[in-house]
């Protein structure tokens, strides 16, 4: 059974049969096959199909349209670090959600001249059924490893092939490195500098946006390699190295960093990671929050420069960006399509700070200029939208009196029903009062809290942004350096992003197949 069913998933993979494939996946997982062995075997079969030639797509008017970016990878990743966090009997439930996304999201560049039945053929092309293709291009065949040269000889090459779009040596030389176990950190600070370093000035009021991408992909990359192990991530490598290198790539914003730290610092902008130790006071953080909720990345990027000429510590400014980003979606973000952009700048963000926390690279205090700078740009675009007709603007104050006169013990049900409802009122309003009724110091207060935003968001299908931006939010409360109850605004921003968030469908057939398969005696499983 299990030889011809896996045979049977790739076919239907391949044929963009996403239900049909996952029914066979959730099959395979309740006959004994684990989970990331079936996640890394899907991908392995996918990928040579999630490659594009480029991020941007000249269209015969002589203008420019974006092309995205392989969410399948993201998925997997995202499903994995919310495993955690469910339920026992909802642990793989973010997993099977990945699943279900891979053969929808096969050859974006097909799918945009409506050559393979896909999401953005049937619903961002609108490209009626009759009229879809069905063949797969392979944009970028595998490659073999490139050891030659000393180590630092091919890092340095590396860097470069990453920097200036060569696909072929970048990808060569990462396969050679990444099969030496000792040079895998340094692997990782060199991928996600050349990644996170890709940004450009201004993504709004853009056809072409970058949105972050590419170090989110480098993240998901070795989180994924970590869990399936490096010796078997060959597919996870082969889809994020050599997009890495996919045109457009923008270094004007970087080199903008460059530039104001050499004019401020003199040269000693390369030590400010190790020399800069003070923290940001709390009027300091609601300041540089301020400037940055206003929309003027210039005015941010002089702060900035302000604070570590001070000496302040980068990780406490770097911190206060994803605080300002969640505090600004929750006030002043007006319509459910507006979160489009505003959830990748935070999940960019997130990176950043991810690579500040856990490595240490001269160039890093760039980064924190690149990060604040996306969030503002992206900040200043959503205040310029124009109200929507027939969008009510979310009022969590409106139903706060509602809120409190909840039971504790029924605030998180209530917070379940106001998301299903897509109800971000009463949904922020539940979580603020659920927040004050929890002492924020103490171990584990938010946990039950998380679980609950977990499992809802694991009910929502065809879209890794959801579980990604989960992802992101945790890993902020956990590590980010503002205080306790300043963090609070993180799981606010959550439930207004679940409850308001345009989805792709508001059904739940992956969420009922999941339970069906994994609520079910194995007696019963198995001869399903």
């Amino acid at each position: 059974m299990s030889a011809a069913s896996l045979a049977q998933m790739d076919q239907l993979i391949l044929d963009g049969k996403f239900h049909e494939a996952t029914e066979t996946f959730c099959q395979l997982a309740c006959a004994g096959h684990t989970v990331s062995d079936l996640a890394l075997h899907a991908m392995t079969t996918a990928a040579p199909y999630l490659h594009v030639p480029s991020h941007e797509k000249l269209l015969e008017n002589g203008e420019f349209r974006n092309v995205n970016y392989d969410h399948a990878m993201l998925g997997i990743r995202a499903g994995m670090h919310l495993s955690p966090w469910l339920p026992e009997s909802e642990k793989n439930l973010g997993i099977v959600q990945g699943m279900y996304y891979i053969p929808q999201g096969l050859d974006v560049w097909s799918q945009l001249e409506c050559g393979f039945p896909g999401h953005y053929a049937r619903e961002q092309e609108q490209c009626p059924e009759e009229e879809i293709g069905h063949e797969l291009h392979c944009h970028f065949e595998d490659q073999d490893p490139l050891v030659a040269g000393s180590v630092d000889e091919r890092f340095d090459t590396l860097f470069r092939a990453l920097t200036q779009g060569d696909k072929v040596t970048s990808y060569r030389l990462f396969l050679g490195l990444a099969d030496e176990p000792d040079q895998r950190e340094r692997l990782r600070d060199t991928v996600l500098f050349a990644s996170i370093i890709d940004q450009q000035e201004y993504n709004s009021f853009r056809r072409v946006r970058h949105i972050g991408h590419k170090p989110i992909r480098t993240r998901a990359m070795f989180d994924l390699a970590d869990w399936v192990g490096w010796d078997r991530a060959r597919p996870f490598f082969y889809l994020a190295v050599p997009d890495v290198c996919n045109t457009p790539i923008f270094h004007s914003l970087y080199d903008h960093a460059c530039f104001l730290l050499n004019l401020h610092f003199k040269g000693a902008q390369f030590d400010l990671m190790d020399n800069n130790t003070a923290p940001l006071s709390e009027a300091e953080q609601d300041q540089l929050s301020d400037l940055i909720m206003s929309g003027d990345p210039t005015a941010v990027a002089d702060q900035i420069s302000a604070l570590l000429k001070q000496g302040k510590a980068p990780q406490n400014i770097a911190d206060v960006v994803n605080i300002a980003h969640a505090a600004h979606s929750v006030t002043r973000l007006r319509s459910p399509i507006a979160y489009t952009v505003p959830m990748h700048s935070f999940d960019y963000a997130n990176v950043v700070n991810y690579w500040l926390r856990n490595f240490r690279n001269k160039h890093q205090v760039k980064a924190i200029y690149l990060s604040a700078w996306f969030v503002t740009d992206t900040i200043r675009e959503i205040d310029a939208y124009p109200d929507f007709p027939g969008v009510i603007k979310p009022d969590p104050d409106a139903r706060r009196e509602w809120a409190e006169g909840i039971a504790t013990e029924m605030l998180l049900g209530e917070l379940e029903a106001a998301i299903a409802d897509q109800d971000p009122s009463r949904a922020v309003a539940l979580v603020r009062v659920w927040n004050e009724r929890h002492d924020p110091t103490r171990a584990g207060a938010r946990d039950d809290l998380i679980g609950m935003l977990a499992h809802c968001a694991g009910k929502y299908q065809g879209d890794a942004h959801i579980f990604r931006n989960a992802c992101s939010v945790i890993e902020e409360y956990q590590l980010n350096t503002a205080s306790a109850a300043r963090k609070d605004i993180l799981f606010e921003f959550w439930a207004h992003f679940l409850s308001f968030y345009k989805k792709r469908t508001l059904e739940t057939d992956c969420y009922d197949m999941y339970h069906r398969y994994f609520d079910e005696p194995a007696a019963v499983r198995a001869n399903a």
